[in-house]
């Protein structure tokens, strides 16, 4: 067991097996290399990625294909080595959400680069993709 002094939600416990460790850092946040996903509320698509390494670190991720059912994925063999990915469903990908202050409805999420989670082996990377159609700013709510 992990504990975490966190600026959002105090002092919350990880367990062990919770924790998600980046095969590479979240470009911009090279000392923060675990994480643990925890739920927004009940009924909310958000999920927040809560760095257990920096308690004051914390991502709004959510899952694409709530919003955009079209959004693919698709990982080069080096990648998907290096997650320890073996079947396609070992994966899921979170996209990390943008919200303005004083403005949810502008809020956005980075189509581009992707966090791709390996949840059986607990290992992420945050992978960007060369898809034109992918912007960094993709409006949430204009889907």
């Amino acid at each position: 067991m992990v504990e975490v002094q966190t600026t959002r939600f105090g002092g919350i416990r990880v367990e062990e097996g919770e924790i998600i460790t980046m095969v590479e850092p979240i470009l911009g946040f090279p000392w923060s290399k675990r994480y643990v996903l925890r739920k927004h509320k009940p009924g909310v698509p958000f999920k927040w990625f809560q760095s257990v390494d920096d308690g004051a670190l914390a991502f709004v991720v959510i899952d694409p294909l709530i919003f955009k059912p079209d959004y693919v994925v698709e990982l080069d063999p080096e990648t998907a080595m290096s997650l320890e990915i073996e079947k396609p469903e070992d994966a899921e990908v979170y996209v990390i959400v943008t919200i303005p202050p004083n403005n949810p409805k502008e809020m956005t999420a980075n189509l581009r680069a992707p966090l791709v989670i390996n949840k059986v082996k607990r290992l992420a990377k945050q992978v960007i993709l060369d898809v034109e159609d992918y912007p960094i700013k993709y409006k949430i709510l204009d889907s």
